[in-house]
């Protein structure tokens, strides 16, 4: 037992034993329901996330590409908006790193457990004998090339580990509110009025649930179609009306979402 924890706190394991202790602790607070899968992920898949976690494995690129742009500022001197792309372009990068090395599409956590875990397994495993194989070289010159090492080997393994994930954690995003203008819900209440209803929206993946009214008075029960005028975002429901009072020929023009989103919004002012 002595041996094993000799080794757990033997340089480089130790910073590796450290970085899994952090990700055990994150993957525990998952399993309770205190944090998300793709927390570091942001809105778009992997710039949020290449902003922290991700520097367990791109760190060094990140830190010398600020030691570059801050030598650049000193000599040259650059304004807000160039700064602001910079930090654009930075993100950009990362994110392109992190898709070379076999991680797009998948969440940062994930990427970076797994990195995590096959570097401090190699740097457990292979400790000892790189030391006693590399007697005659300093021991933390040594340590230090067993950690890049472990290090590369683990991001390498780990990106060629994950690709077949991938399609696990490709993701649909539902139609934001502007983008259900025109479209058609259906009733799932049993009446619908000015002040409540429901209706479900089939966007091809789990389907939206839906708080709507209708100011008119109106037939619509559940199973009925309906077109959707507007939302209201101080209620948060929106204004529906049934399809029954449209035209033919608008009728015909639901099938082309701009179309549709122009005869609601019509119909809304009148």
């Amino acid at each position: 037992m002595t041996t094993f924890l000799d080794a757990l706190l033997a340089f480089p394991t130790a910073i590796f034993t450290i970085l899994l202790g952090v990700v055990l602790a994150y993957w525990l607070c998952v399993i309770i329901g205190a944090a998300g899968i793709d927390m570091l992920d942001g809105d778009v898949d992997l710039e949020g996330g290449a902003k922290a976690v991700s520097g367990a494995f791109e760190g060094g690129a990140k830190a010398t590409s600020g030691l570059l742009e801050g030598g650049a500022k000193a000599v040259g001197g650059h304004d807000v908006g160039h700064a602001g792309h910079s930090h654009l372009h930075d993100a950009e990068a990362a994110t392109g790193l992190l898709a070379m090395l076999g991680f797009g599409g998948i969440p940062v956590t994930v990427s970076v457990s797994l990195v995590v875990f096959l570097s401090w397994s190699l740097s457990l495993l292979g400790g000892q004998a790189t030391h006693a194989a590399l007697s005659m070289l300093p021991s933390w010159l040594v340590s230090t090339g067993l950690g890049l090492v472990c290090a590369t080997v683990g991001t390498v393994v780990g990106g060629l580990a994950v690709r077949p994930l991938r399609p696990i954690f490709i993701a649909k995003k539902a139609p934001g509110r502007e983008a259900l203008m025109g479209r058609v819900c259906t009733i799932s209440s049993g009446s619908v009025t000015a002040r409540d209803g429901h209706a479900t929206f089939d966007d091809g993946a789990a389907g939206l649930i839906l708080n709507v009214f209708c100011d008119k008075p109106n037939q619509l029960k559940r199973g009925q179609p309906a077109l959707i005028l507007g939302y209201d975002a101080e209620r948060g429901v929106y204004e529906v009306e049934p399809v029954d009072w449209l035209l033919p020929q608008e009728m015909e023009q639901l099938r082309d979402p701009l179309k549709a989103a122009a005869i609601a919004r019509a119909r809304a002012q009148r």
